[in-house]
């Protein structure tokens, strides 16, 4: 009997947990539609490109195009760096923390046009720092690089989704601007 409550209970917190929209973070929840169906990604050497890539292939609404041609909106990493600077200090003037800043500068174009003003991320990482491990500091180091760029790439994922449709263009491309029942004089 005591097994039966538990297993009724274990059932009820899971249907009450599923019917609230709880999820865990990267599994399932809604998409935000996007304003574009393809995209094309112009990454060139950008340390970014494949987090980008595998972020925007998550959304199963988005086909990535292999050419600008193929894709309704292009997506430019028009700019990107990282900076390590000293965070805090011992009192023997040894560094004891670093502060990793990633920035990546983003232009989204759809039919020629930009859609609203260029999308900057920036994303920052403290790295506690010992002389003795310099070794798996450098391994924690890249591995706060890598971080740094998935969550940039998130960030950009989530920003592209509140970008606005430019006026005139419908979701299969630019409309004409005459008027279907127009009259030749």
């Amino acid at each position: 009997m005591k097994r039966l409550a538990s297993l009724l209970l274990l059932a009820a917190s899971a249907l009450l947990l599923s019917a609230c929209g709880f999820h865990l973070k990267g599994l399932g929840g809604q998409v935000r539609p996007l304003p574009f169906s393809s995209v094309y990604l112009e990454t060139g050497n950008a340390q970014i490109a494949g987090a980008l890539h595998d972020e925007l292939a998550r959304n199963p609404q988005l086909t990535i195009a292999g050419s600008p041609q193929q894709a309704e909106a292009v997506v430019a990493v028009v700019d990107e760096g990282q900076s390590k600077d000293v965070g805090t200090i011992n009192s023997g003037g040894k560094v004891n923390e670093y502060q990793l800043t990633y920035r990546a500068v983003v232009r989204v174009t759809m039919g020629g046009a930009e859609l609203g003003p260029d999308l900057q991320v920036v994303v920052r990482r403290n790295m506690n720092y010992s002389d003795s491990d310099v070794l798996g500091k450098e391994q924690e180091e890249a591995s706060l690089w890598a971080d740094a760029r998935r969550d940039a790439a998130e960030q950009i994922a989530r920003r592209l989704s509140y970008l606005k449709r430019p006026a005139g263009m419908s979701p299969s491309g630019p409309q004409s601007l005459k008027p279907n029942a127009a009259t030749q004089p």
